[in-house]
């Protein structure tokens, strides 16, 4: 008998005997690999329920990324609304400010204005006493801003002297626009004095400068009469009352004339 018959007869035995076929299975393969297939089912319901809580760590994880993407999204608009409600406090509080500023612009303003319509009114009121002490008499207010004083005859003589030629439109006016200009005699002198005054709180050099030009140009309407200049309020620098000295300007305050 050929080993191919022997072959052949013997499998036709272990076909017909499945005792024997694991009887031969058990002698020939090991335990590990007769094991083999449960331990691929086993692994593969591993491998089946890793992929399940994979998918729903993954499942959850993006459940809770868009959760914070929610939040992230509300905690930026709740940030826009906030520096709008900000910006808009902003606004309104410089709008507040400069409408403050601005009352307290025109509230030292008008404390100015009454502070220099007060020096003006006293000046009124002292003129005479101050010129008195100057070795003068006769003292009248010819013209004066506050309270309103206009001698006819004063205006009317500067009136002519710009008919004439003789002083501008422009000087017309500073004259007008003096605080006050007082006509008075002199011992010693037989024609009139002129006295012109700018009046202020506090005293500057503009002041001084004003009222010097003022000189000059009734120098040119009255000739023949002594002018003078002075300033008088409440208090100047020793800069700008230098600056009066050299302007041959008397600088008086209200306090020590």
């Amino acid at each position: 008998m050929t080993t191919y018959a022997a072959v052949e007869g013997m499998l036709e035995v272990l076909d017909a005997n499945p005792e024997l076929m694991e009887a031969l299975r058990a002698r020939i393969l090991t335990r590990e690999i007769l094991e083999l297939p449960r331990m691929v089912a086993e692994l593969s319901a591993s491998q089946a329920r890793l992929e399940n809580t994979l998918r729903e760590f993954m499942e959850a994880t993006n459940a809770r990324l868009d959760s914070l993407g929610s939040v992230a999204a509300e905690l930026s608009a709740s940030q826009i609304r906030l520096e709008n409600t900000l910006r808009e406090f902003m606004e309104a509080t410089n709008a507040r400010l400069d409408s403050l500023e601005s009352a307290v612009v025109v509230i030292r303003r008008d404390l100015g204005d009454m502070k220099g319509r007060h020096v003006e009114m006293d000046l009124q009121g002292k003129i005479h006493g101050i010129l008195g002490l100057r070795r003068m008499r006769r003292v009248r207010v010819v013209r004066a801003k506050y309270p309103a004083v206009s001698l006819p005859k004063f205006c009317d003589n500067v009136s002519e002297s710009v008919e004439e030629g003789s002083i501008t439109d422009d000087e017309y006016v500073r004259v007008m626009e003096t605080d006050l200009i007082a006509r008075a005699r002199r011992r010693g002198f037989d024609g009139c004095v002129y006295v012109a005054v700018e009046a202020s709180n506090r005293l500057d050099r503009d002041d001084v400068d004003r009222v010097e030009r003022t000189r000059r140009i009734l120098a040119t309407v009255f000739p023949k009469s002594e002018i003078r200049a002075m300033v008088y309020g409440v208090e100047i620098s020793n800069e700008d009352r230098r600056h009066a000295e050299s302007r041959d300007v008397e600088a008086l305050l209200e306090r020590s004339y």
